[in-house]
């Protein structure tokens, strides 16, 4: 039986289609077969892995609406060795299907998640119906942030909203980990949202070793049909999703497949080495404070005014 993991958060522009994609494509790489679902009505994820977003094709929207089994709207991505469902027209209106409830795409994922190991979610950035569908039907859940005070606040909201939703009965998503991404080692203000992320008594636990970094690579990405590991596999983006994958398979309480492991700095994915590379940057000096108090508050204390990049 599949893990299902549900990629969220309210905000926009975080990750979480750069990391629904290149996560896939590494636990792919690695020997699992994975299924990509596109739950986001603008159809960022769809776009990426076909190059195009046609609003009329077929997709979730169909499937939740039965108006199409699985078998119609399933597709293969040659590239990145994954199958995926796109969006589909009119998904942010599903909610108006009298057949759709809560409980419709946990129901759906049912039907066919034996066939999988991994399921992962691209989510809308909201806390809609559709996001409600998400984390009813996710064993997990990963929350990608940008190391920037403005959407670590928004994160901290959105952390807040979900421990209430995962309070209800008879829901028994947990959260795998937060994210860190589009990290910047040259700036203080990233490494110390960073060290405050880690370091804080309520997240910090539940913060990935793993880091994203920002990388150009990434950001090329979209469209392609591509992963990270195909069109550049000595990067940082690379290093750090590859790194992921690792991390997302033991915290899903699986195991690592036999001679996937580092080796010399290395890992095997799909056929190249992806370098593991070391931080170059010093971490050690100061620049900014950000105090973090439960999930409902945080405030951004700016001790130095300098910026170092």
């Amino acid at each position: 039986m599949a893990r299902v993991i549900a990629v969220m958060n309210q905000k926009g522009g975080v990750g979480k289609t750069t990391t629904t994609v290149n996560l896939g494509a590494a636990l792919s790489a690695i020997s699992f077969k994975v299924l990509l679902i596109d739950l986001d009505p603008s159809g960022n994820m769809t776009q990426w892995l076909t190059g195009d977003y046609d609003a009329g094709q077929r997709g979730l929207s169909d499937l939740l609406g039965d108006r199409a089994v699985f078998e119609d709207i399933s597709r293969k991505s040659n590239s990145l060795k994954v199958d995926f469902i796109p969006s589909g027209s009119n998904l942010s209106n599903v909610a108006g299907n009298g057949r759709v409830n809560l409980y419709t795409l946990k129901n759906k994922i049912g039907d066919f998640a034996e066939n999988y190991d991994f399921i992962i979610i691209d989510c809308p950035p909201s806390s809609d119906f559709l996001v409600g569908n998400a984390l009813l039907a996710s064993d997990s859940v990963i929350i990608p942030i940008q190391t920037e005070t403005l959407p670590l606040q928004a994160a901290i909201r959105f952390l807040d909203w979900l421990e209430g939703f995962m309070g209800r009965d008879g829901n028994s998503v947990r959260i795998m980990g937060i994210l860190p991404c589009m990290y910047d080692s040259r700036t203080r203000l990233s490494r110390a949202i960073l060290e405050a992320m880690k370091s804080s008594e309520n997240i910090g636990p539940l913060v990935f070793e793993t880091v994203i970094r920002k990388n150009i690579r990434l950001a090329e990405l979209s469209g392609t049909d591509r992963s990270i590991f195909r069109s550049a596999s000595t990067s940082f983006g690379a290093s750090d999703y590859a790194d992921l994958a690792l991390e997302v398979i033991e915290r899903s309480g699986m195991t690592v497949p036999s001679g996937i492991e580092r080796q010399a700095g290395k890992l095997a994915v799909g056929g190249d080495k992806g370098s593991f590379f070391e931080d170059k940057n010093s971490d050690t000096d100061g620049g900014a404070e950000l105090v973090l108090q439960d999930f409902g508050s945080g405030e951004y204390k700016p001790t130095e005014t300098k910026e170092d990049d």
